[in-house]
C-alpha cells in the first residue's frame, strides 16, 4: 500500500467529495475535510471513520472556500493534526445551466468565484506545504474542461480554467509538485439541482441519474495518489457508458 498521505479536501459534505473522503480513509490515508455545511460534513466524517483502516483519521472544519482566512486556518489545522500536507484536492464546485440570453450575471459570477477563485485560494494556500512534501495537487475538472456544451458555456469556461491550472502546475513546478486533473462526465449527484430552469432540469436529470457514481471518481483520485513513485497521471477523462 502507498505510504499514508495527508490530504486536504474541500467540498467534502456530499457527492464526489464525500466519496473521496470515505475512499481515502478506507485505503489508510488521512483527510482534513472542509465544507460549508457543517452538519453534513460531520455526518460524512462519521461514515468515513466506520470504513477507515489502520490509523487513518479524518478531521473537519466548516468553512467557505471563498473565505481566504478560513482556508488558511483549515490548512494550518491540517498540518497540526497530521504533520504534513501531501495532497490537496479543491473539490468544491458548482454548475448553474441556462441559455446565455436568459442567465443571471450573479450566477455566472458565483461559478467563477467558486470554480476558479476557490481553486486558486486552495492552490495558493497549500502550495508551500506541497512543495515541502513534494506533494500532489488533484483538480476535479469535467468533460466540460475540454468541450463546450449548450446552456453551460460559463461553467465550461470555469472548468477550462481548472484544466489550464493543472497544466500550469506541471510546467512551472513539475520537479516539486505533481498535478492531476480528473475530468468526469455526468455524475449521479445533486449537482444538477443548482440549475434553476425547470425545463433544463427535466432535460438533464435523467442523464445525470444514469451518470457515473461518485465512488468511481473517488477511485480515480486514489489511483492518482497510489501511482506516485511509478508515474504521474496528468489527467483522466472518464464518461458514463451511455456516452
Amino acid at each position: 500500500m502507498t505510504k499514508p498521505q495527508s490530504v486536504f479536501l474541500t467540498g467534502a459534505s456530499s457527492g464526489i467529495g464525500a466519496s473521496i473522503a470515505q475512499t481515502l480513509l478506507a485505503s489508510g490515508h488521512n483527510v482534513f475535510a472542509m465544507a460549508r455545511r457543517g452538519e453534513m460534513l460531520d455526518a460524512v466524517a462519521d461514515n468515513a471513520r466506520r470504513h477507515a483502516i489502520g490509523e487513518a483519521r479524518i478531521e473537519t472544519m466548516a468553512g467557505d472556500v471563498l473565505d481566504r482566512g478560513a482556508q488558511e486556518e483549515a490548512v494550518k489545522r491540517c498540518i497540526q493534526e497530521f504533520g504534513s500536507l501531501d495532497v490537496a484536492i479543491p473539490n468544491a464546485g458548482l454548475g448553474i445551466f441556462s441559455n446565455m440570453a436568459e442567465a443571471q450575471l450573479d450566477d455566472w459570477l458565483h461559478m467563477v468565484d467558486v470554480n476558479i477563485k476557490g481553486v486558486l485560494t486552495t492552490l495558493h494556500t497549500c502550495l508551500p506545504h506541497l512543495i515541502a512534501s513534494k506533494g500532489l495537487f488533484i483538480n476535479i475538472g469535467s468533460v466540460a474542461s475540454r468541450n463546450v456544451f449548450p446552456t453551460s458555456g460559463v461553467y465550461c469556461a470555469t472548468k477550462h480554467a481548472v484544466l489550464a491550472l493543472g497544466e500550469a502546475i506541471r510546467q512551472d513546478l513539475g520537479k516539486q509538485v505533481a498535478s492531476t486533473t480528473i475530468c468526469p462526465g455526468a455524475v449521479d449527484t445533486a449537482f444538477i439541482e443548482q440549475t434553476k430552469d425547470p425545463e433544463l432540469l427535466d432535460q438533464y436529470r435523467p442523464n445525470f441519474k444514469k451518470g457515473l457514481k461518485p465512488e468511481f471518481i473517488a477511485e480515480q483520485v486514489l489511483l492518482s495518489i497510489q501511482n506516485r513513485g511509478k508515474g504521474i497521471i496528468s489527467d483522466i477523462t472518464i464518461r458514463p457508458d451511455f456516452l
